[in-house]
């Protein structure tokens, strides 16, 4: 054996044992986003401020694990937890901060901060026989377009883009959700009367420039006292139009206040949606694939490690063989085959069609089964015969999006007019129900 096979094996071997010690660790991942809740607000009147401060402690954990099961449990699964044993919960918690404290002599406010221990919370679900999403969506740039009788407003007086601007915590939970700045590039690259006209290389340009996934287009129009606010996805060729919500101004309520029950409308049905894509039964057994990986150098193949590792819902990942090029892995997930996939999209890797080896090989069938035929015929835990290609999505334009709306039960995707609001959907009554 020559020195550089000599040091390419040895490279090899550790990259290895770097990735089995990942494989062990992947539940000692640190909290992410979606195990933080942010901005706990507590105002808190007893006997002296001691007391005050200490049952404020407590209020806020269940504030915080209120919003907690909120993002995490699909809508039948939802329970009140105000009764919840507040040492139930202060054993799911990591670490805590607490800001912006006034104290009196009976009286103490505070806003908190909680980080929640991941496994312990996903374990305390699973126990309750509960279905949960432990899978955050990638950022989601929001355009909150505003119909008047003149035309689009975007950029400039829109109350519409200012009730998104100023709500707190957008950038936290299950959707993180991106508020354009509206500074020289992004005014360059959508204009106030692109809303359904826009260029598909500017939006894309947009998209990047915020670090998101994909964007949004939800354009609101005043009707009345209420607004009509419909949402359109900008994934593929031309925007598409999946959803409308009705947000009904209540008695006495501001313009403003409107605006912004407009926008907790639009939040919860993207959560609901995404829940429902990426729901876990945690009564169900995991599930184990195979996998291929190409790579070009150790670098890119230690890249593509930290990507895998970073993928939530996978519970335990095998090195079964490896060469200077490729690599063999077997994946263990919790949940769906098409639950993985998206959680693996939100950290750019892809997963393809199983290419089927052994016994297809052996007696010349062709491997480019169609998806629907590999995933019925391989579609059980007996899968050592299909082997799914699995790549990074950073390099495709594209590749990486998430599909984050889709159209609801019943609907039919409207491809758009260049002109807006000249195609209305068939009926309030067809498109009223939330996602």
């Amino acid at each position: 054996m020559t020195l550089v096979n000599k040091t390419f094996t040895k490279a090899l071997i550790v990259f290895a044992m770097v990735l089995c010690v990942w494989t062990t660790a992947a539940d000692a991942q640190a909290t992410n986003a979606l195990f933080t809740v942010e901005d706990v607000k507590v105002d808190v009147t007893a006997e002296n401020a001691l007391k005050a401060r200490e049952q404020a402690f407590e209020q806020a954990q269940l504030q915080a694990f209120q919003e907690l099961t909120k993002r995490m449990l699909s809508s039948p699964q939802q329970t009140d937890y105000s009764n919840l044993p507040v040492q139930t919960i202060s054993a799911l918690v990591q670490d805590y901060e607490v800001k912006n404290e006034k104290l009196s002599a009976k009286r103490y406010i505070g806003t908190y901060t909680f980080r929640f221990r991941d496994t312990a919370v996903k374990r305390y679900f699973s126990q309750k026989g509960q279905q949960y999403t432990d899978v955050p969506s990638r950022p989601i740039l929001i355009l909150p377009f505003l119909e008047t009788s003149s035309g689009m407003e975007l950029w400039d007086n829109n109350p519409w883009m200012d009730a998104w601007a100023s709500t707190p915590g957008l950038a936290g939970g299950l959707v993180p959700l991106v508020v354009p700045v509206g500074d020289l590039a992004d005014v360059s690259d959508l204009g106030e009367d692109e809303a359904l006209t826009y260029r598909q290389r500017n939006l894309y340009s947009l998209v990047e420039r915020y670090g998101a996934s994909e964007a949004v287009i939800a354009i609101a129009k005043p009707e009345g006292t209420g607004l009509n606010i419909q949402l359109y996805r900008t994934d593929r060729a031309r925007p598409e139009y999946v959803h409308q919500i009705m947000a009904r101004a209540v008695a006495n309520q501001s313009e403003s206040a409107l605006y912004a029950s407009g926008v907790a409308k639009v939040k919860e049905a993207l959560r609901q949606d995404w829940k429902k894509k990426t729901v876990v039964d945690s009564t169900q057994s995991a599930s184990t694939i195979q996998a291929h990986v190409s790579f070009a150098s150790l670098q890119e193949w230690a890249a593509f490690q930290r990507n895998l590792n970073r993928a939530r819902g996978v519970k335990n990942i095998q090195l079964k063989a490896l060469s200077p090029r490729d690599a063999y892995i077997a994946i263990e997930y919790e949940g769906t085959l098409d639950r993985l996939r998206i959680a693996l999209q939100q950290v750019d890797l892809l997963l393809e069609q199983p290419r089927v080896q052994n016994a297809a090989s052996q007696n010349g069938l062709n491997a480019d089964y169609s998806q629907g035929l590999l995933d019925g015929y391989y579609g059980n835990k007996d899968s050592a015969n299909a082997v799914y290609e699995l790549r990074s999505s950073r390099n495709a334009r594209g590749g990486s999006r998430q599909n984050l709306i889709r159209p609801q039960s019943g609907e039919t995707i409207q491809p758009q007019p260049a002109s807006p609001g000249s195609n209305v959907p068939p009926s309030r009554e067809y498109y009223k129900s939330q996602f």
